[in-house]
């Protein structure tokens, strides 16, 4: 099953501005993912390897698709 990977960035004073989704087939290629970013987002990267983050997953149905008009 599918897997979306909610990842909330935690501003200095506790509230959550920001929030990624990773979306996978698994975890691990969620985590994959949300590593890759966060190595070369100057926002996001420090907050993840501060720990400065909430992650949550979640089961999904399937993963989105975008369509044009």
């Amino acid at each position: 099953m599918p897997i979306a990977l909610h990842v909330d960035k935690l501003e200095r004073d506790g509230t959550i501005r920001v929030r990624h989704v990773f979306f996978g087939d698994t975890l691990a290629e969620c985590e994959a993912l949300r590593n890759e970013h966060g190595a070369g987002c100057k926002a996001f990267g420090p907050a993840l390897e501060q720990n400065h983050v909430i992650e949550e997953v979640e089961d999904i149905e399937e993963i989105p698709q975008w369509e044009s008009d």
